[in-house]
């Protein structure tokens, strides 16, 4: 399970880092409003569409949603930063976090630029919003249903490349005209994994063991006992449990301590130190305790 949450984690990040301030606009009206206030919502509420630019401009049954570059005016904002009860939004303890907030504020503040696409859905993937209805060879032609494929490494990497690994990045680099960075000395080695893989720093003791080791296996010995490390599910869990938004509490007005959600938390941190399959522990989010065998 190890490779693909650490890709899923990596990317996250690094989408996030270079999101436009429309598209983490857009995304967030996406993910905390669409249910309710969409086009493809089952039931639109309040008659109001956060899916479109004009639908934001037209609001619904209690006005328009927002007036470009007016925050002040704006219901959105007034609803999201909760200072009226009967408009706070998102409802039911979900309450945006403030960087949310501060983000929709400052595209609203911008004029609210939409890119000319006819729905949000369209503006964030640049492809049109699917209609709810039959699965299309179109649908099925999309890039996270095809089957996995090997790619073969290159042969090539440059005398450096130790693995199929370096060679990809080796052929990479030539492309874009880079050179590798030189090799970090093992000191600094042991300390970039250390913290990579547990989050936490090696102890002197560890650093003078592994800086002495000059047997060649040396490093690879080094990740195996980080691996088997329970440190290292305790730290990687904490990226599958942000994803999930877990917490030990409601986190809302009254702020109520939901004492059996250490059983989850715990779980994860099982899974990434028992190395479970990645199909496996998905398989469990979806399905929990109806599976067979049951799950520990």
């Amino acid at each position: 399970m190890r490779a693909p949450l650490l890709l899923l984690c990596s990317l996250t990040f690094v989408q996030a880092a270079d999101a436009t301030l429309e598209k983490r606009a857009l995304a967030i009206l996406d993910r905390a409003c669409a249910e309710c206030h969409s086009h493809a919502a089952k039931k639109m509420k309040g008659g109001l569409a956060l899916d479109s630019r004009a639908a934001l401009l037209e609001g619904g049954d209690t006005g328009p949603a927002i007036v470009a570059g007016d925050v002040e005016k704006s219901l959105l904002v007034k609803a999201i930063r909760y200072t009226d009860e009967d408009l706070a939004m998102p409802p039911k303890g979900k309450r945006l976090p403030a960087e949310d907030v501060a983000t929709l504020e400052a595209w609203i503040k911008a004029d609210a630029p939409w890119t000319a696409k006819a729905s949000n859905a369209e503006a964030l993937t640049g492809r049109p919003a699917r209609k709810p209805g039959k699965i299309t060879d179109e649908d099925r032609a999309w890039w996270s249903f095809q089957p996995l494929a090997k790619d073969e490494a290159p042969k090539a990497g440059d005398g450096w490349a130790k693995n199929d690994v370096d060679r990809f990045i080796a052929v990479r680099l030539k492309d874009a005209g880079l050179s590798p960075a030189p090799q970090a000395d093992r000191a600094t080695l042991i300390r970039r994994v250390t913290f990579t893989l547990t989050g936490l720093p090696p102890t002197p003791e560890e650093v003078a063991v592994f800086v002495a080791d000059q047997t060649p296996d040396a490093y690879e010995k080094l990740v195996d006992r980080l691996l088997a490390s329970p440190a290292y599910g305790e730290h990687w869990a904490r990226h599958w449990l942000d994803l999930v938004r877990y917490a030990d509490s409601d986190g809302f007005r009254i702020d109520h301590y939901r004492s059996d959600a250490y059983r989850y938390r715990d779980y994860v941190v099982r899974s990434f130190n028992s190395d479970k399959p990645y199909d496996r522990f998905v398989q469990e989010q979806i399905a929990g305790d109806l599976l067979e065998p049951r799950w520990q």
